[in-house]
């Protein structure tokens, strides 16, 4: 187990003090230690082992034993029960997700965490909010609720502890779309929907996923892909997450990838800076004072045509 755990550290993946084999275990990370924004995993009988940080690799990296270590024995009853086990704790957490989220009141009006982001909840179906206050989104797969993302009024968000985010998707719908959007997170999601009059959205939740649920999105009309823009990551690692997994969905779905240039890293971003800078600079104009939603207007014309620009006939399965 040294090896792996010296490889799980060399990748910037701060070990926690319960791990143990066999699961997939959320961790702290070099680059952000006070979220759990990596795992790791190590199979039952020690042989190969994977690590993530989700906001450096858009896939695992995979650790394989030496020689020395296959010498060890193995206890495959053992690891039948693992398995068992981890089968157990995984649909006890999916139950326990859809619990949480039945038990939440219905979404009436918008949400301080949308209205901060000047954004409404056209086009949503099924957000709810829990007793804290925070946002409960359901994350889908088949029409059925996987996990759910909450997210506090000042933008914490926290997926469900121990149900799965692989392959579980939220579609903004619009009647008659001619436009499908794969993106990462909700708030974009809803910036390119309020942006684009004939665009439906599918928010993947994180990088890693969106070439997984582009796999098995709906192939008809236009696609496109709106990549978060993790510019800061590049400039300490060389890589790109954001974009790197954008573009890889938009290789299964051939279509291209529109991705923001500005300070943050999302669409959201870039429409809260460009309103900021219209605003900010009719401080001392002497023409007549555009108001807030008419610089909006603006602003989203602008990520339309961005955006457009990168649309593509879906590729057909």
């Amino acid at each position: 187990m040294t090896g792996f755990l010296n490889f799980v550290q060399a990748n910037g993946i701060i070990v926690p003090d319960t791990f143990a084999a066999g699961r997939w275990i959320r961790c702290r990370t070099t680059n952000h230690p006070r979220k759990k924004n990596g795992s790791i995993k190590l199979a039952d009988d020690g042989q190969v082992g994977w690590c993530q940080d989700y906001a450096v690799h858009t896939e695992p990296l995979m650790w394989r034993a030496g020689e020395d270590a296959l010498a060890a024995p193995i206890d495959r009853a053992e690891i039948a029960r693992r398995q068992a086990a981890r089968r157990a704790a995984l649909v006890e957490a999916t139950l326990g997700a859809r619990a949480y989220y039945a038990n939440c009141a219905p979404l009436r009006d918008s949400h301080p965490y949308l209205s901060h982001k000047g954004l409404g909840v056209a086009g949503c179906v099924g957000l709810r909010i829990d007793a804290d206050g925070w946002l409960v989104i359901p994350m889908l797969y088949n029409g059925k609720v996987l996990s759910i993302q909450r997210i506090s009024p000042e933008g914490e968000k926290k997926f469900y502890a121990g149900a799965t985010t692989k392959y579980a998707y939220y579609a903004i719908e619009r009647q008659n779309a001619t436009l499908t959007a794969l993106v990462e997170g909700f708030a974009t999601g809803l910036t390119i929907f309020q942006a684009i009059p004939t665009c439906r959205v599918i928010v993947g939740f994180n990088a890693g996923n969106l070439p997984i649920v582009a796999e098995r999105m709906e192939r008809f009309g236009m696609g496109v892909v709106c990549a978060d823009n993790d510019h800061e990551t590049e400039k300490r690692i060389g890589r790109n997450p954001g974009l790197d997994a954008a573009r890889a969905a938009a290789e299964v779905l051939g279509v291209g990838v529109a991705f923001p240039t500005c300070e943050g890293t999302d669409w959201n971003d870039y429409m809260m800076e460009q309103m900021e800078v219209a605003y900010s600079g009719q401080q001392f104009s002497f023409s007549r004072k555009r108001t807030v939603l008419q610089i909006q207007t603006s602003v989203f014309a602008d990520v339309k045509l961005k955006v457009m620009r990168e649309a593509r006939l879906l590729r057909p399965r």
